[in-house]
């Protein structure tokens, strides 16, 4: 069974959730403009068949450190994409240089890499000796400053990257389409108000006896020489203008999630300007020697200290070099420099990388890790609670090729993992042992968020299987949806759930990511924030849980889902009670149960037959209402919805009888059951 399941192509996509849960993966950038990073999905794709093909650690580890710098290496009949796209993991962190010195801007990208590094492959938490030697470990602040200088080179671009045959391309000509319909909305709009701006502007310049110039070409002119900046328009109006701009900027950026582009990285010197909206290569990099780094004494940019070059952690004692007087050197040459450090990284001989994976595999199993910080190995991490047997797994790891489906079944077949809930002496045990520290039982683990979902789509036999492409927008609260988010100058885009339920219920890992509007679903049930590495789900169970599972549509979508099944494959009360116990917990009901649930729907039939539920309506368009930043006057505008012309929603209550209603309060009541939620 163990082979089976490892062969499936469904193991790559539930390994990747928990590796991305590490990487930080979003489909946003988060920060003021939350802008779109619109190819991330091929990222995503790319850790799924990373798993499935069992492609050995070490090179995973490379291939997103320096994938790029590998390709670049390739003769051009041979270069892979794939290896730009791994590159993505080095764009993964939240980042807009928007309202923010350019020097400041590329700190912050510099610092979140350094970090993300450290705390993903080497479960080293770079940030405590930025600005001091570390106070625990012997980590000393020059070394941060090298690990910093590997990265100083490293600048943001979406790369051309062809499609590969292994992509999913399904739905790219489908959603270009709606995402054209947004985009000439906007640009329809702009172009109006432009155009009676530069109506106006015409006629003051003809009155001042000056030749028109367009908007881009006056504004460095004088005040005087050149007509008002909103000449023309009303309040109201200029406020339109700034919206209906950024609409344009916002939509023209997502037009890139259908081009085979890598959300990837390069060497080269800061470019001129940083713009998160579009970040390209230039034709050709010039040939600028990159900064030299410094030690930031405080970890401040105005207090440059002593001088580093590009170099790994001395403390580990991992040579580099060959130079006696610098072991721990990289090469000085900006290209090759993080090849240099994903190969240390990936070293046979690195004593935290392997035993920071097989940690992480040991918790994906067990619920816990064996090093209570998957993120922090240092003194102020929580120690092993069996250090010989983590050692024993990051040897035997290594050893055997670095293989995770090797390691899963090995840790699968062992006496630990078999384990059951139940054991004789389970008081005593939690007297003697609270932690469970010697395994003697295994503990309940509750479902995560997206399990959760899934599983309530895989009983409802609503979930598409498909595997990898475009993200999908599953249909989240309303009230959230349609909440106004704020955006530099604007408000972002409504969100708009896919049109047919076939794209809506895939599973939840290719639930389109937003940084600034998570789905509160999700969310309340702790999947984590994606601008922080999380080394472990929190699973604590809170009030509006309990409140989320009885009362949301997304609940009663599903348990009216499960409901309109059994009423199809079942002919009476009896055995539509046995299927629904089956389809949520793979069993049949005792007597007991089965009476019990029988008398509940019955109950519930009388009570839906004397009350209807209410008609749910989908809105086409909504009005907006912002502030006009210059004179404080109020204004209104309307953003369509197209997604919803066409809509085909979730059977809901008031489209199903009275009885389907009433079981579907049967499923509502199994769905909120710890045997459901709860994985024994």
């Amino acid at each position: 069974m163990i082979d089976r399941l490892l062969a499936s192509p469904h193991y790559g996509e539930r390994s990747a959730q928990h590796w991305l849960d590490v990487a930080r993966y979003a489909d946003t950038a988060g920060l003021s403009n939350d802008y779109e990073r619109s190819n991330m999905w091929r990222y995503r794709d790319y850790v799924i068949r990373s798993f499935n093909d069992d492609k050995p650690y070490d090179e995973f580890v490379v291939e997103q450190i320096a994938g790029d710098e590998l390709w670049e290496k390739q003769k051009e009949q041979d270069k892979d994409p794939e290896l730009l796209i791994a590159s993505s993991f080095l764009r993964m962190g939240p980042w807009d240089p928007a309202m923010v010195l350019k020097p400041q801007a590329r700190q912050l990208y510099l610092d979140d890499v350094v970090n993300a590094v450290g705390q993903t492959f080497l479960s080293t938490t770079m940030r405590c000796f930025k600005c001091h030697d570390h106070k625990f470990d012997p980590l000393p602040t020059e070394d941060y400053y090298r690990f910093y200088s590997v990265f100083t080179g490293t600048q943001l671009a979406e790369r051309p990257a062809p499609f590969l045959k292994e992509e999913n391309r399904n739905r790219l000509n489908k959603e270009l389409k709606s995402t054209q319909q947004m985009l000439a909305f906007a640009t329809e709009k702009y172009q109006h108000l432009l155009n009676k701006q530069e109506t106006a502007a015409k006629i003051w310049f003809k009155k001042h006896g000056k030749k028109y110039l367009s908007e881009d070409k006056r504004r460095g002119l004088p005040d005087e020489e050149k007509p008002p900046r909103h000449v023309g328009l009303t309040p109201a109006e200029t406020g339109r203008l700034k919206v209906r701009k950024q609409d344009d900027w916002i939509w023209t950026r997502r037009l890139e999630r259908y081009q085979p582009l890598a959300q990837s990285v390069y060497n080269g010197p800061v470019p001129k300007s940083l713009n998160a909206k579009k970040m390209r290569m230039p034709k050709k990099i010039p040939e600028t020697p990159i900064p030299k780094t410094k030690i930031l004494t405080g970890g401040t940019l105005e207090a440059p200290g002593k001088e580093v070059t590009p170099g790994v952690l001395s403390a580990l004692g991992l040579n580099t070099s060959e130079n006696k007087n610098d072991p721990f050197a990289l090469p000085m040459e900006n290209s090759g420099r993080r090849l240099g450090l994903a190969q240390w990284i990936a070293h046979p001989k690195n004593q935290l990388t392997a035993r920071s994976i097989v940690n992480r595999v040991w918790q994906r199993h067990f619920g816990k890790p064996l090093a209570g910080n998957p993120n922090n190995f240092g003194a102020k991490g929580k120690k092993p609670t069996h250090p010989k047997l983590l050692d024993w797994l990051a040897t035997d790891f290594v050893e055997n090729g670095w293989k995770f489906k090797r390691l899963h079944k090995l840790i699968m077949t062992s006496d630990a993992y078999r384990m059951s809930t139940h054991h004789p002496q389970i008081n005593q045990l939690r007297n003697t042992d609270p932690e469970n520290r010697l395994l003697a039982y295994r503990e309940p683990r509750r479902l995560s968020a997206e399990e959760l979902r899934d599983s309530m789509l895989v009983s409802t036999g609503e979930l598409n299987r498909e595997i990898g492409g475009l993200p999908v927008m599953p249909e989240i609260n309303m009230e959230v949806a349609l909440q106004p988010r704020m955006i530099q100058f604007s408000i972002a885009p409504a969100y708009q759930p896919s049109p047919a339920p076939k794209e809506r219920n895939r599973r939840t890992l290719y639930a389109y990511r937003v940084r600034g509007q998570p789905d509160p679903f999700l969310e309340l049930f702790n999947q984590p924030n994606p601008n922080d590495s999380c080394e472990e789900r929190v699973s604590e169970s809170v009030s509006p849980q309990a409140f989320t599972l009885l009362n949301s549509d997304l609940m009663n979508d599903r348990a009216t889902g499960l409901a309109v099944r059994i009423n199809k494959e079942t002919q009476d009360l009896h055995t539509q009670v046995k299927r629904a116990v089956q389809l949520v917990f793979g069993r049949v009901p005792s007597s007991q149960e089965w009476d019990r649930l029988e008398k509940y729907v019955t109950r519930m039939t009388s009570y839906h037959q004397s009350h209807k539920p209410e008609l749910k309506v989908y809105p086409t368009s909504i009005t907006r209402s912002l502030v006009e930043e210059n004179t404080g006057e109020s204004f209104e505008y309307e953003e369509i919805l197209p997604a919803f012309k066409n809509y085909k929603a979730d059977k809901k209550a008031h489209e199903v009888t009275h009885s389907i209603r009433a079981l579907a309060d049967l499923c509502l009541v199994l769905f909120n059951s710890n045997e459901f939620m709860y994985v024994y």
